[in-house]
């Protein structure tokens, strides 16, 4: 049976199925699992099963394939892969089985997998993904902003984890849309939202696990721009542990659950905390030695006063005497010259009250103390009126405001800001950002200003 099945497959086979069982990895390092093609329904026994080996000699170059797909490799019950092997009987089992001597990485990632790697890779090498990573963080991130869906497991159990802790955190929440055709523009506008909160240490951006397709959503290059973009640093949680998004690669921090963000920050606070007490520690045995030091300082220095202490006080007190009888003789003198110049001075003052100089002097600083006031009052309300023209000026412009009045932006396919028809061409796709959403169309017709003629 051998010879007739090396007779009908000579050359290795390409197999592509589901690995149902994984019995492990033997102390030889061979390992065996069950392939499968599983029921339509996905509920009912499997459509075909053949048992697999894979031996140690096949196993380092299938590691190193991973390797450089940038997965690691590990069989799994329920992975889809496609491997090559060879036909074979087991003469002991008499039963068919594949000896896999190949698996095909890029097969095992799948299509969403495939395409995340190459915009990861793109992107990196566009400098998008260091961005927000090189943002200094606070050591203790108190003023927290969350992106998430209203009501949803995922802010309920970030949010009892930070109130847990008992650590004083303002969260300030934007809602947005976690899944569907309006998860990028609503993230988006959920982190724009956020831009009008002053002093926010770190942002949020979060939600629980889903399918591929679900968390796929977030695997938007609009998305990550933005979180390039922010001047704080995001902490992304989407997903479970097995679980990857875009935004992981691109923000600040990546933890896997909503759960463990909480865990990040208050461990990051109980850190700063921690540091804080050690410095306290520190500071207080560096004081106390300090302070030792000068005791025994002060003790020695008072021993030597007390010694000299005597001799000094007389020494002292019979140069206290003799300053005594100086200075009495001295401010007699003094009295006396003292009492003819304050006679001098009255005199001149009399002098110039009856001149009334100095009621005239207090007329003028009077009338400057009114003329800096009017002037004042008149600078200050032209610079009101300069503020509110200018804060007339920024409002008209707010691209919401004119969003909402039925203004758009149109992009061309390079996402290139449409300024001019001379900037587009006919049948080129073009980007339509409205209010609520954007639209995708094609140019049909262009008709210059002012003109009758079209461009067909």
């Amino acid at each position: 049976m051998g010879e007739l099945l090396s007779t009908v497959f000579p050359q290795p086979v390409w197999v592509r199925g589901e690995i149902a069982e994984v019995s492990g990895t033997n102390t030889r390092g061979h390992s065996y699992f069950r392939l499968c093609e599983p029921s339509p329904d996905g509920m009912g026994q499997p459509l075909a099963v053949i048992d697999c080996a894979l031996f140690a000699g096949s196993r380092p170059d299938i590691v190193r394939s991973f390797a450089r797909e940038g997965q690691v490799f590990q069989l799994k019950e329920g992975m889809t892969v496609r491997v090559r092997g060879t036909v074979t009987i087991w003469d002991r089992g008499g039963r068919y089985q594949l000896i896999v001597d190949d698996i095909d990485p890029s097969w095992s990632m799948g299509d969403q997998a495939m395409k995340l790697r190459r915009l990861v890779d793109r992107l990196r090498g566009e400098g998008v993904l260091q961005a927000n990573g090189q943002l200094d963080m606070s050591p203790a991130p108190l003023r927290i902003g969350l992106v998430t869906s209203r009501e949803s497991a995922a802010s309920q159990d970030f949010l009892q984890g930070l109130k847990d802790s008992g650590y004083p955190f303002r969260v300030y929440a934007a809602w947005a849309s976690m899944q569907g055709e309006n998860t990028a523009g609503s993230v988006i506008g959920a982190f724009n939202r956020l831009l009008t909160v002053p002093d926010l240490d770190a942002v949020v951006l979060t939600r629980g696990g889903g399918s591929a397709t679900d968390l796929a959503w977030f695997n938007d290059e609009h998305i990550a721009g933005v979180i390039s973009q922010v001047p704080w640093p995001v902490i992304s949680g989407i997903g479970h542990e097995t679980d990857s998004t875009l935004p992981d690669f691109v923000s600040h921090t990546s933890v896997k659950t909503p759960t463990q963000c909480a865990e990040f920050l208050v461990n990051r606070v109980a850190d700063f905390l921690a540091n804080i007490d050690s410095l306290a520690v520190v500071l207080h045995r560096s004081a106390s030695r300090r302070l030792a030091g000068i005791r025994e300082g002060l003790s020695s220095l008072a021993s030597v006063i007390s010694r000299t202490g005597v001799m000094a006080f007389r020494m002292e007190r019979h140069r206290l005497g003799a300053l005594q009888d100086l200075l009495e003789r001295s401010v007699k003198g003094a009295v006396k010259g003292a009492v003819s110049d304050l006679s001098d001075i009255s005199a001149a003052f009399r002098r110039v009250l009856e001149t009334g100089t100095v009621r005239r002097y207090a007329r003028e600083l009077h009338g400057l103390r009114r003329n800096l006031s009017v002037s004042a009052r008149q600078r200050l309300a032209l610079a009101l009126s300069r503020l509110e023209g200018l804060r007339a000026a920024v409002s008209g412009n707010d691209p919401i405001r004119l969003y909402g009045r039925g203004w758009a932006t149109v992009r061309n396919s390079d996402g290139e800001l449409l300024r001019s028809i001379e900037d587009t061409s006919l049948k080129e796709m073009i980007e339509v950002t409205l209010r609520d959403g954007r639209l995708h169309a094609r140019t049909e017709r262009i008709v210059p200003e002012g003109s009758e003629l079209e461009h067909d």
